[in-house]
């Protein structure tokens, strides 16, 4: 029989969390402030035409899952340019960049960064 279908190490199993010194923390719940900055994200996208098809099933299921799995990392502020370049013209940053677009919807920090980058590039056209 393979460990993997031992279902005695599955009760015993804990489910990934990330490191609470990391760069940023996922909230445990979605306060006020954090979810009117999510909803100010989801309108300068769907603005641009880039907020993903799915995008309204994804913050459901965020909601649910509370930040799992997930851990904001450096170079993800580093993949923001990149990022931000492609949502003002038009692309589905969701199917490009899944990882970054689900951080952004996490970390509030990651997401006024981005947020202020789109400000920049729309100041700059």
């Amino acid at each position: 029989m393979s460990h993997f279908t031992e279902t005695g190490f599955w009760r015993i199993a804990k489910p990934y969390e990330s490191d609470p010194t990391s760069l940023g923390n996922a909230p445990a719940n979605l306060p006020d402030k954090n979810a009117m900055s999510v909803q100010v994200l989801r309108r300068a996208l769907i603005q641009l035409e880039a907020w993903p098809e799915a995008g309204d099933t994804f913050l459901e299921l965020l909601a649910k899952a509370q930040g799992y799995g997930v851990t904001l990392v450096q170079s993800d502020y580093e993949w923001l340019s990149q990022v931000a370049d492609a949502a003002r013209q038009g692309d589905d940053i969701g199917a490009r960049y899944p990882s970054i677009f689900q951080k952004l919807l996490t970390y509030p920090d990651l997401r006024e960064k981005f947020l202020q980058m789109l400000q920049i590039r729309n100041i700059e056209v």
